[in-house]
């Protein structure tokens, strides 16, 4: 009897802290650089497939974000801010670090240099 209580205890442990895990999400993600889904961090984009994942940038107006690229591609490709104020390399396997402005209203766009299709939006949040 002691046994199956002390069992039933332990499930109800594990159970509440498999529930508090799943509700303590990270809290960083809708800010910063990497936005909406910001790939493994709230400032990190991820290269694959030639395509930015997330495409979509979000931060406060004005702000100055540092995002992690990581390639993970085997070809190369940058992240070029449309004006062109920003413009990074990064090799096919390569992390790179760049520190990126966001407008101070709107919207303002992000591509690769070396493959027009790859685009993306850093907006004001």
């Amino acid at each position: 009897m002691k046994r199956s209580r002390v069992l039933a205890l332990l499930g109800l442990v594990l159970a509440t802290g498999l529930v508090l895990a799943a509700c303590g999400g990270d809290s960083d993600a809708g800010d910063g650089g990497g936005g909406d889904g910001g790939g493994g961090g709230a400032n990190t984009i991820i290269i694959e497939g030639f395509a930015f994942q997330p495409d979509t940038l979000t931060a406060a107006a004005g702000e100055q974000v540092t995002l992690t690229i990581t390639n993970n591609d085997s070809a190369a490709h940058s992240f070029t801010l449309d004006d062109g104020g920003v413009s990074k390399d990064v090799q096919g396997g390569q992390t790179v670090e760049v520190t990126v402005p966001f407008p101070t209203s709107g919207s303002a766009g992000f591509h690769c240099r070396f493959h027009p299709n790859m685009t993306g939006t850093l907006e004001v949040a």
